[in-house]
């Protein structure tokens, strides 16, 4: 299954670089080059809620049509079999059998291929980028409000989920910070392909959005969700908005 869903991802990423060869050679602009560019923005992904997290990065020239790129993002990573579930009782949701947030953190280094400059103050630049480096896994316990019985009167408790709890006695989400001390590290690797579009009316301002496929290996399985199957290996397709300057 695993070496099925690897080669469904390459062969999709080698389509987005066909794609921008396209775009590449589909005409000339009078975009002037640019010898460094800084982004920050928001990423959405397959493994992710609404938003999954935060990128940075920063780009140098290595050549007219090549940039080295460096950065890092940090995303939340979520169990395919997670569900929602209310509480009758105070209104509140939570994620039944969920165990542990998965949070990670991948600095990275790629290589930027220019495929098509934009007119110098209208159309879209396209660049293909490939990257990679570690990534650093943070598991942070899963804390919800339980239902004390035992005093008088009864009180709920932030505390972290076990499997042998009851949900019906679950009320509710502890505290984000809840389980900080406790956070245990796992480390892996992750490479992405994608394309950036970028968009703007100024030269030295940038605003565009990055799509592409992401694949990651950790050192051993993420204990995420109880009573479902764990993984030590992700892939993702993501897209990411972002917002910065050239120089």
């Amino acid at each position: 299954m695993q070496d099925y869903l690897m080669r469904s991802l390459f062969t999709k990423l080698y389509f987005l670089f066909a794609l921008g060869f396209v775009f590449s050679a589909s005409g000339q602009t009078d975009e002037q080059s640019y010898s460094e560019e800084f982004n920050y923005g928001i990423n959405f992904n397959t493994n992710a809620g609404l938003i999954g997290g935060f990128f940075f990065k920063w780009a140098k020239a290595n050549g007219p049509k090549r940039y080295h790129n460096f950065g890092f993002e940090l995303v939340n990573v979520k169990h395919p079999k997670e569900n929602r579930f209310r509480n009758d009782i105070t209104g509140n949701s939570f994620l039944a059998y969920k165990t542990n947030y998965l949070f990670v953190l991948r600095p990275f280094y790629g290589q930027e291929f220019v495929f098509f400059r934009k007119a110098a103050e209208e159309g879209v630049h396209i660049n293909g980028i490939l990257a990679g480096g570690p990534s650093i896994g943070m598991l942070k316990p899963y804390y919800i409000l339980y239902l004390d019985r035992s005093g008088n009167p009864a009180s709920a408790a932030s505390i972290p989920y076990t499997p042998d709890l009851n949900l019906n006695q679950v009320y509710g989400v502890g505290n984000m910070t809840d389980g900080i001390d406790e956070m245990k590290i796992s480390l892996g690797f992750h490479a992405k392909a994608s394309l950036s579009f970028e968009f703007g009316q100024i030269k030295s301002s940038v605003f565009g959005m990055e799509t592409g496929f992401l694949a990651e290996q950790f050192t051993r399985k993420q204990s995420i969700m109880a009573f479902a199957e764990n993984q030590s290996f992700f892939y993702s397709a993501f897209f990411t908005l972002y917002y910065g300057r050239k120089y």
